[in-house]
């Protein structure tokens, strides 16, 4: 049901509206009514409603200044304005100000529903478009991370697998070329964000207005694989590809022993048979921070999942995650995240 604001200082309207409203059986439910402008304003601003059914004529803050608040406040609702025979240039301002339609006094059953039938389907429409909408930014940020980390593996051949499956996807959800031109746009952006995880890249816009002025839906998909081509140039230069396969070994062997107190960058390089400068070097192109930085965050992270559970003390998440020292433990906590253990647990209603 789509809620309704009535807003008049005539009680005996208010009332009436209430019933009709009731009764039509159009979707709509009377969620509150008001004097004025300003009222109708404040509850408009704490439960935001779907439409607003508002008389012009009425004291303290009339009905074309309560529009023209919502808008400004941008409040998405629908608005209906009330008017008499002798109210015209006050409803023909209304009706410039983008309100959806009027209703002249006294208000006629029939001419109500019709009304309201007319907004029910405005309304069902954006509906539709908001669901659409959040289903395709859903699609774009996985698909995002999928292609993010077939750039960051600088696997080409998988990525433009990945690309086929997605332009038939593009094609088959997009209305329109001007549609299609958005999801490319959309689909590119979310891959930037997603690569700047990774520490490696420096954060990059994208120009929508090279995408809205491409020639059709085959140049905007070709603006599309050359910013993930421009992605992959990226992350070859800013690496060595040859110790890439090495360090990612390094990582893993990183991920698997975390929890070692003694493990250092000393230890890798002995793992992967590399000297200590040259690995510490590589480790930082390859991962985009250093070692100790690396290993920190990744303790870090692990703390705060161990931290969720109630039955787990402060101090064995800390040696679970390589730390005897329980002061030590403390301050990295809260110099990485901004908070203390303890004064996590609270913001997550742990303790």
């Amino acid at each position: 049901m789509y809620k309704v604001l009535i807003v008049d200082d005539e009680y005996m309207i208010k009332k009436s509206l209430h019933k009709l409203i009731s009764e039509t059986g159009s979707g709509f439910t009377v969620a509150g009514a008001a004097e004025d402008g300003r009222e109708a304003l404040e509850l408009a601003l704490q439960n935001p409603p779907d439409l607003i059914v508002t008389d012009i004529s009425m004291p303290v803050m009339d009905g074309l200044e309560l529009i023209r608040e919502c808008r400004v406040r941008g409040l998405p609702c629908e608005i209906v304005i009330l008017s008499g025979y002798g109210e015209f240039e006050y409803a023909r301002q209304a009706l410039q100000s983008e309100v959806a339609d009027y209703l002249l006094k006294p208000i006629r059953p029939e001419q109500l529903d019709q009304v309201l039938r007319k907004i029910r389907g405005k309304l069902d429409a954006k509906a539709r478009m908001a669901s659409e909408r959040s289903s395709w930014l859903w699609y774009c940020k996985t698909s995002g991370q999928r292609i993010a980390d077939l750039i960051w593996d600088l696997n080409e051949k998988q990525i433009q697998i990945e690309l086929a499956g997605i332009y038939v996807q593009c094609t088959e959800q997009a209305a329109d070329p001007a549609q299609f031109k958005h999801l490319c746009y959309e689909l590119l952006l979310f891959i930037g964000k997603e690569l700047q995880k990774y520490t490696l890249l420096e954060p990059s816009g994208e120009d929508f207005n090279r995408f809205q002025e491409a020639f059709g839906q085959l140049e905007a998909w070709r603006l599309l694989e050359d910013g993930v081509s421009a992605h992959v140039r990226s992350v070859q230069a800013k690496r060595n590809h040859g110790a890439f396969h090495v360090i990612k070994q390094a990582v893993a062997y990183v991920e698997e022993h975390y929890m070692d107190e003694e493990l250092s960058l000393q230890t890798i390089a002995g793992q992967m048979n590399m000297s200590l400068s040259y690995a510490s070097q590589s480790f930082k192109d390859a991962v985009g921070v250093s070692f100790v930085q690396y290993l920190t965050r990744l303790r870090m992270e692990k703390a705060k999942e161990l931290l969720h559970n109630s039955s787990c003390k402060t101090y064995e998440a800390a040696q679970a995650v390589g730390y005897s020292d329980y002061p030590h433990f403390t301050r990295t906590f809260k110099k990485h995240f901004g908070y203390s253990p303890r004064e996590y647990r609270k913001r997550i209603g742990v303790e």
